[in-house]
């Protein structure tokens, strides 16, 4: 049986960073920073959060292709027609 020896190869350490890599390393950390924080603030904004909130109600009323759920129009409406009637014998009592 023919022996075989396994292959060798040098054994490479890993070099200790520089303080340059560590500086870029650190400016690129910084920069990912800001722009998460950027894009955090731009999301907060009352115009953007309303817009969120607009394309919730929306979605609620609407199905996967843009078409209107009759049965959750439905139930708004009979909600506002309750609360007009419970306005209307409220004010018949008082």
């Amino acid at each position: 049986m023919p022996q075989t020896t396994p292959s060798t190869t040098p054994s490479t350490t890993p070099s200790a960073p520089t303080t340059a890599d560590l500086q870029a390393e650190i400016s690129a950390a910084r920069e990912e920073l800001v722009a998460t924080i950027s894009t955090l603030k731009g999301e907060m904004t009352p115009a953007a959060m309303a817009r969120r909130g607009g394309r919730a109600i929306t979605g609620w009323f609407t199905d996967e292709f843009g078409g209107i759920r009759p049965e959750r129009v439905a139930i708004v409406g009979a909600v506002v027609a309750g609360i007009v009637v419970l306005k209307i014998i409220g004010r018949r009592r008082g």
